[in-house]
């Protein structure tokens, strides 16, 4: 059976002599595996769709549940990422992020197009990196259904219209009136709780139109991977390699 997708890798390994695997976050499929043959030779027609971060329609044949890639048409390559090794380690950790996240079979066109749009972002040397690491983060737990509550205290059920104590465990936020910072709590101050909100609420492709001063950056950062890793319950090996890089600058 023929199946025409479209899809970003978000991994690939070597495969015999010259063919690979490659991972796919696609848009009808979610995450999937495929078999691409020949496409470590030079010559190989779609040699360009086989690499890390190629965005590509490509038409699969299926057999058994095993998929092998017959055609591939390039629609993006994002090749600037490879030109800064700490940018692309942040794209692998996007990459690797959304594998963690999406659920293979089911429709993961919404991670798709949040990892698209921040890879896009990335190759954009204005663009806070931090910012866009953040909306990353914020936006795959809540398409994942890990949004924090950030509008409502969980203890006396007001608004929150002024800055708020986010308890990084539970997801709930709690008024300056009922909270106390614990050993899982970050007191947001409005601007980066505005941001943060912006982030969940906002349409994907506008989830980086804000702006924060860089005190606030640092903090939205650091509360962002608290609370998606919190959520992932597993570590990035890209993270960690992303982190060596900004200690080295």
């Amino acid at each position: 059976m023929n199946v025409k997708l479209k899809g970003l890798v978000i991994r690939e390994s070597p495969k015999g002599e010259s063919g690979k695997l490659l991972t796919l976050l696609t848009d009808t499929h979610g995450v999937i595996t495929v078999g691409a043959k020949g496409v470590r030779k030079l010559s190989a027609a779609y040699l360009r769709s086989a690499q890390m971060f190629a965005f590509s329609e490509f038409l699969l044949y299926e057999k058994n549940g095993y998929y092998t890639v017959t055609e591939a048409s390039l629609c993006e390559d994002f090749y600037s990422l490879r030109r800064d090794i700490t940018v692309l380690s942040l794209a692998q950790y996007f990459c690797q992020a959304a594998a963690a996240f999406a659920i293979p079979g089911e429709e993961g066109g919404e991670i798709l197009r949040l990892l698209l749009n921040c890879l896009y972002a990335l190759c954009n040397k204005d663009i806070d990196r931090g910012i866009v690491k953040a909306a990353f983060e914020l936006r795959l737990c809540a398409v994942s259904g890990f949004a924090p509550e950030l509008g409502v205290c969980c203890n006396c059920g007001s608004d929150i219209s002024g800055e708020c104590l986010l308890d990084i465990n539970d997801g709930g936020a709690e008024c300056a009136g009922c909270g106390s910072v614990g050993a899982s709590g970050v007191l947001l101050p409005q601007p980066v709780r505005l941001a943060m909100e912006h982030i969940l609420r906002s349409d994907i492709k506008k989830i980086l139109s804000f702006r924060i001063g860089q005190n606030d950056t640092a903090l939205l950062s650091d509360t962002a991977e608290r609370y998606f890793l919190a959520r992932a319950e597993t570590g990035f090996s890209a993270l960690s390699f992303y982190k060596q890089c900004e200690e080295l600058k």
